[in-house]
């Protein structure tokens, strides 16, 4: 090779390096503020869901308290036992009913007697009614004799006798009057008394069980807890502020070894009566137990006993009854005391008492970008990120959040599904909007993609790489 070839081979490295070293050391060029970003990822759509963990204990949801009333009387009988499961209707204790009942007799008493002089004045009235029909017939026999005789009959006998008749049935009426409003005053009377004996049996105005009996009368003399069970949770009032009714939340038992869905059915803003000495205020919250989840669990519990069942079959199938040593009717037995067992298992109730762990879904957004906090920064109450354009610049984007949750938040404004910003904290530390570059993937050239271009386009790719 000629000198001057060598020369000239020189002098374009001198004034590459040059003319880089030349871009590098300038304040304000380009070169300066290209960046290499090895760390970037993509803003997908998807779910954010802020969860409140708590444990909770289930109980009744209600508790109706019965008490006694003293002006009524005393007590007479207690109708149930503690445990007793009872229905809307059903006695519950009695009041004594000696007074009522003597009460009662005297007033039947009293009717008997009213109606016997009832029926006395009926036979007097009666048998005046026949002198009078008497007295007229012996007014007519009498006057076919003489006149004379007729004349005084009439005059000295028979208008005597019939008037004092007439007076006297009047009287006897009256007196039968006065007899039949007292009688009727004795029905209302008696009436008051048996419905006073009907209130002398309580029933319970609810369904469910009796928890607590008081004997000693003191209130309340009865406790029935409903036969519904709620879970009760007690948390600070820092998490209570964030509980509000219709809430999804997800139970888990130990106990039972079964999931539970259920809702937040009342929040009580009242501070607990446990609250410790030095502790800070402690508030509750009731949980309903959604009865189709309750159905759910037990339809996939019984699934994966039928499932364990078949494969059971199916093993004993490839079994003679020599090996097993068990005759068909035996193996049939033993089945069905497994079954039996596993109904009893599977019908256990939820008790009273029972601990559950619980995940209440205090906020969700569903379908929306999101991003991990580990690719944002923070300057004050502000929040941004890097974005990598399709100009090939990246730039300090400002972004708005939402639901946020384990690292993991919802972008109300700022970014986009699909938008392309820096994954790492740590990746870059920008004043200003630059230019960036990222670094080869060579794992994807391929010898067919390089054939493919033209020496253009090789060209134009290699002097990209050599000045960006």
């Amino acid at each position: 090779m000629k000198k001057w070839g060598k020369y000239l081979i020189a002098a374009v490295v001198v004034i590459f390096v040059g003319s880089n070293l030349f871009l590098l050391l300038k304040e304000d060029s380009k070169a300066a503020r290209t960046i290499n970003i090895s760390d970037w990822t993509t803003i997908n759509k998807g779910n954010v869901k802020k969860i409140l963990h708590t444990n909770g204990v289930t109980q009744p949801e209600t508790e109706t308290h019965m008490y006694f009333d003293s002006q009524k009387g005393s007590l007479g009988e207690i109708l149930v036992k503690e445990g007793d499961v009872v229905t809307s209707g059903t006695p519950l204790f009695s009041y004594d009913s000696q007074k009522l009942e003597e009460r009662k007799a005297d007033l039947e008493d009293e009717a008997k007697r009213l109606q016997g002089e009832m029926d006395s004045i009926d036979q007097e009235i009666s048998q005046l009614q026949q002198i009078d029909t008497n007295a007229t017939s012996d007014t007519t026999s009498t006057s076919s004799n003489s006149k004379k005789v007729k004349l005084d009959v009439n005059v000295n006998v028979s208008s005597i006798v019939e008037g004092n008749v007439q007076e006297k049935v009047a009287e006897a009426e009256a007196e039968k009057g006065k007899l039949e409003a007292a009688l009727t005053e004795n029905e209302a009377k008696k009436s008051r008394v048996e419905k006073e004996l009907d209130d002398l049996n309580v029933v319970s105005t609810v369904d469910g069980q009796i928890v607590k009996i008081n004997p000693d009368l003191k209130d309340p003399m009865m406790t029935i807890a409903s036969t519904n069970s709620v879970v009760k949770a007690i948390v600070p009032a820092k998490q209570i502020q964030e509980v509000i009714t219709g809430q999804q939340v997800e139970l888990y038992s130990k106990l039972t070894d079964q999931t539970y869905k259920g809702t937040v059915a009342k929040v009580i803003t009242y501070p607990n009566k446990d609250k410790k000495k030095n502790k800070e205020p402690m508030y509750s919250f009731l949980v309903k137990l959604n009865s189709e989840a309750i159905n759910e669990a037990n339809a996939d519990k019984n699934e994966k006993t039928d499932n364990t069942k078949k494969d059971g079959q199916a093993t004993d199938g490839q079994i003679s009854n020599a090996t097993t040593g068990q005759s068909q009717s035996e193996q049939t037995t033993d089945t069905v005391n497994q079954e039996n067992q596993m109904a009893v298992k599977e019908d256990k109730p939820l008790l009273v008492g029972t601990d559950m762990k619980m995940q209440v879904t205090v906020d969700e957004a569903t379908g929306v970008p999101t991003i991990y906090s580990k690719s944002m920064w923070k300057s004050g109450n502000k929040h941004y990120v890097y974005q990598l354009t399709t100009n090939g610049v990246v730039q300090k984007q400002p972004i708005t959040l939402g639901v946020a949750y384990k690292g993991k938040n919802q972008v109300v404004k700022g970014l986009q599904a699909n938008d392309v910003i820096i994954s790492d904290q740590d990746a870059i530390s920008l004043a200003s909007t630059s230019n960036f570059i990222t670094p080869i993937k060579t794992y994807v050239i391929q010898k067919k993609e390089l054939k493919s271009m033209t020496k253009k386009q090789l060209a134009q790719y290699i002097l990209t790489g050599l000045f960006e």
